[in-house]
């Protein structure tokens, strides 16, 4: 198939939102299908092509890998002006309710600079299928506009959820707008359920895949001083001062390695603790951390429904833990791989579960796992796609 696939995060943009578009586009390639990722331009540098040499670049291509079309912004200044929180406080939520009800996004800048390029796409390379995640409506606008430029269909895939994303009373009405996709996708059971509440539709759950290396049996835990993995978000301070207060009263001796971004956040609420901190890493380098850890731990975002990494985490053998509790979906998850998982609600459980599952070392289903890998996903998306 001739597909596009539409995200506004760049796929080298050192951020989750970059991830599931972007290899979702390189599994489908590697399946044999011709796959153009159409995104935004990476930190206002300029496109890699200018729309008159799109043909050109399609014909030359090498179609094992995604076709990488960036599209600089054009316009827009209110919409962006508003998505970074610049202008009068008491006119940021009239002026968003009139963009969204009006310009049905907050990302027209992109979309207007996009709009160039979709004429070229629908001409000379004619996609069968487009798929595009919210994220933002702009990428399902952009998604739609070339699917009936160019005879095809769009499928609109949610990520984030429509019921936290959305203003409120602007939730129904903006779902309205969106119900004529073919099909839905959704990165979740969860998010499966935001989309029959709000579109009336069912959806296909694709997870976020792992990488092929996660299949393979992970290293026995290192000799030593223990060694905690953080990966993610902190999100909530209250959470986040219960995560301190678990590690404090399970009384061990440890190095906490965070990976994620919100380091001084972290160091204010563990000034005495031992860390280290990568930041961002990459899903290779998050294995190798992991590898050399005893134990994995995050924080879950209850708003976010569903936290992709977690496989990831159950496939290195070791125990994983999350504050505050997990929904079923993700314990249904670890049950199905036979991973050591627990699912804390408060300082005390977090405490109780270091203590009782440091150490352990328990092989996952690597059948099962591979369930989860972005090819084995990737079929499920091509199925919807067709």
């Amino acid at each position: 198939m001739r597909l596009v696939f539409v995200n506004h995060c760049h796929p080298q943009t050192p951020h989750v939102c970059a991830t599931r578009v972007a290899r979702m586009a390189e599994a489908c390639a590697r399946a044999g299908h011709q796959v153009v990722l159409l995104t935004a331009t990476l930190d206002g540098q300029p496109p890699r092509l200018a729309p008159g040499d799109v043909r050109t670049a399609l014909d030359r291509h090498d179609w094992t890998t995604p076709f990488l079309l960036d599209c600089p912004p054009q316009g827009g200044h209110l919409a962006a002006a508003l998505r970074e929180g610049r202008g009068p406080r008491l006119l940021r939520r009239p002026l968003l309710a009139v963009l969204y009800l009006f310009r049905l996004g907050l990302f027209t800048d992109w979309r207007n600079g996009a709009g160039a390029y979709l004429p070229v796409l629908a001409k000379y390379f004619r996609p069968q299928s487009c798929w595009a995640t919210f994220g933002n409506t702009d990428a399902w606008l952009i998604a739609r506009s070339l699917a009936r430029q160019a005879g095809g269909k769009w499928v609109a895939d949610i990520k984030d959820p429509w019921s936290i994303f959305i203003p409120a009373p602007l939730r129904r009405i903006l779902a309205a707008r969106f119900t004529d996709a073919t099909a839905f996708t959704a990165l979740s059971d969860q998010h499966g359920a935001e989309v029959r509440h709000w579109f009336g539709r069912d959806a296909v759950t694709v997870y976020s895949g792992i990488d092929d290396a996660f299949l393979a049996v992970p290293p026995a835990p290192p000799g030593g001083d223990i060694r905690l993995l953080l990966l993610g978000g902190l999100y909530d301070p209250k959470h986040l001062g219960q995560l301190a207060d678990g590690l404090r009263q399970w009384g061990g001796k440890a190095t906490l390695v965070y990976a994620g971004s919100e380091i001084a956040k972290l160091r204010a609420a563990l000034p005495d603790w031992p860390l280290e901190t990568p930041g961002y890493v990459d899903l290779a380098q998050l294995r190798h951390l992991a590898a050399g850890c005893h134990a994995s731990l995050y924080v879950r975002n209850p708003r976010a429904l569903y936290q992709h990494k977690l496989v990831e985490l159950l496939a290195l053998d070791r125990p994983t833990l999350c504050l505050p509790e997990e929904a079923p979906e993700a314990m249904t998850i670890a049950d199905d791989l036979g991973a050591e998982f627990r699912s804390c609600a408060d300082a005390d459980a977090l405490a109780r579960g270091l203590t009782e599952m440091l150490g352990r070392v328990t092989p996952v289903d690597r059948t099962m796992l591979a369930a989860y890998t972005w090819d084995a996903q990737a079929k499920r998306l091509l199925e919807v796609l067709a």
